[in-house]
């Protein structure tokens, strides 16, 4: 190919004075060009496991890159994440002795039969053979079920580095919630129905159940696993935003492009706006609800996993859900109402916000953070945006607030306001029994 691009420039040289080589010359250049352009695929329907863009990487690289163990074909050649490679082997291992029946071979040759489509969920080309490629799916995907099952079910464990030591299962867990570090969820489903049906001994639930179970201190696991299309769950980041979005997803979510809060939470506090943590009828973290001057949020936990995990499911929004990215809009919703870390402080006195971080600046900064070079066309929230706005310009809302704060805050106050307003009662009588007895 290099030695076409001299051919070129080695024509081109004597181009003036021929011009039939000079037409050989742009032949030669369009087929090396065309020759380029084979290598590039167009993305299949398929395609769910996507690069973090630069402008998003920029902002957090470590929200998005495994610390300790790599899955899939995008971080495979990190030198840093390759002393897991035995722990993989352990454990695929660990998974053939629990169940004798199956065999290796079988393994390799279920998933040399779905190699095609395993590819296509990748948005680039992987440049692994199919033995590598093969081995790459066996030897994690067997991780990620031996895993889960330990997690699960603590007296699986036996004697296992990576739960006597509580930092590791916690820093894998983080690893498998990257959008990089994703293998397509029909694979994991593959490898783990291999097992024979005695595996249905109660130990442990299906891969579906389980997964979310592992996770529960991310999602809600009650609230939303029975409406997932489980079909269409595409990998594990993608099942974990399923039990975020709300029960009836709406096609498309951004109805207004300049809709937003134009109020902080301070602000909108000083306006006579009540919060409560919790939405009537709802389990979904994404629910808001603004009602009589009480606006109802959802809990959130604050705690390390919460900003990758935010941040790592609007990236998949970005490339994946364009029109449904209900993450990306509460991630915006949140930037908007907390701009200082008093308006923190307020969410976390009214419950909204559970603070593991320790710090409410730190958990201030950890939400501005989230919007951060992020494209959001509008909001899931307009509605809101828009009661919350015309709640907010109404005068009287503020004067009542204010007097309210200032008169009647404390029993004391009241009756130091009664008194005031009695004295002045008698005072005026006492001017009007004069003006009469003149």
């Amino acid at each position: 190919m290099i030695a076409n691009y001299r051919r070129v420039e080695d024509i081109g040289a004597i181009s003036a004075e021929n011009e039939l080589e000079y037409s050989a010359s742009i032949q030669i250049l369009a087929d090396t060009i065309r020759e380029n352009l084979n290598p590039v695929l167009p993305l299949s329907s398929e395609t769910c496991i996507y690069r973090v863009p630069e402008v998003l990487r920029r902002v957090s690289e470590s929200a998005y890159t495994p610390k300790l163990v790599s899955l899939g074909p995008f971080h495979r050649d990190n030198g840093s994440l390759s002393k897991m490679h035995v722990h993989k082997r352990v454990y695929l291992k660990t998974y053939l002795e629990w169940y004798p029946e199956i065999k290796l071979e079988s393994c390799l040759e279920a998933l040399r039969g779905i190699e095609g489509r395993a590819r296509q969920c990748y948005a680039e080309f992987i440049n692994l053979n199919s033995f590598q490629f093969v081995e790459m799916m066996l030897l994690d995907g067997f991780f990620i079920i031996v895993f889960l099952i330990k997690f699960y079910s603590p007296e699986r464990r036996g004697s296992d580095p990576i739960f006597d030591t509580m930092w590791m299962s916690w820093i894998i867990e983080h690893d498998m919630i990257l959008l990089e570090n994703q293998l397509p969820f029909f694979v994991l489903e593959l490898l783990f129905n291999l097992a024979p049906d005695s595996k249905h001994d109660d130990t442990y639930p299906d891969l579906f159940d389980m997964t979310i179970q592992v996770f529960e201190g991310l999602v809600e696991t009650n609230a939303t696993p029975n409406t997932i299309d489980r079909s269409k769950v595409k990998h594990i980041l993608d099942l974990l935003r399923g039990c975020c979005i709300p029960l009836s997803p709406v096609e498309s979510p951004q109805v207004d492009r300049m809709s937003k809060v134009r109020y902080s939470v301070t602000e909108l506090h000083d306006a006579g706006v009540k919060f409560k943590a919790g939405v009537s009828g709802s389990k979904c973290l994404l629910d808001v609800k603004f009602v009589g001057g009480v606006l109802e949020i959802q809990p959130l936990c604050i705690e390390d996993r919460t900003e990758p995990f935010i941040r790592n499911l609007i990236a998949l929004e970005q490339f994946h859900y364009p029109n449904q990215a209900y993450v990306t809009s509460y991630a915006v919703f949140l930037d908007n109402l907390i701009n200082t870390p008093k308006d923190a402080s307020l969410l976390i006195h009214h419950e909204i916000i559970e603070n593991c971080l320790g710090d409410h600046e730190e958990v201030s900064r950890s939400i501005k953070n989230l919007a951060k070079a992020v494209l959001a066309d509008g909001s899931y929230f307009s509605e809101d945006y828009a009661k919350l706005e015309a709640y907010c310009k109404r005068r009287r809302h503020k004067w009542m607030t204010s007097l309210r704060r200032t008169y009647f805050h404390s029993p004391w106050a009241i009756i130091s306001l009664i008194a005031a307003v009695f004295l002045i009662i008698l005072t005026l009588i006492q001017a009007i029994c004069s003006i009469i007895s003149l």
